[in-house]
């Protein structure tokens, strides 16, 4: 399967979950989600006004669940 591919299955399986995180906020966000490695990371970067963070998760860590849990707690950590 083509890397685009991945990136795409990955990107429709965290829409929602980001959507959740980072929609009722007074800011706006760019969310770029990219596999990395050889053995399926995903690296979800959020681009904000005060800059980007970058996030990591291991393929058994995408669950929507999870990843909305850690991509809001992050956000509210650094007040992003």
């Amino acid at each position: 399967m083509p890397q685009t591919r991945h990136v795409e299955r990955h990107f429709e399986r965290l829409r929602e979950p980001l959507s959740r995180a980072l929609g009722n906020r007074r800011s706006f966000y760019r969310v770029r989600v990219e596999t990395v490695g050889r053995v399926g990371e995903v690296l979800v970067s959020i681009f904000g006004h005060r800059g980007r963070i970058a996030l990591l998760f291991a393929p058994d860590e995408l669950e929507p669940g999870y990843v909305h849990g850690i991509v809001r707690d992050t956000v509210d950590r650094f007040g992003f």
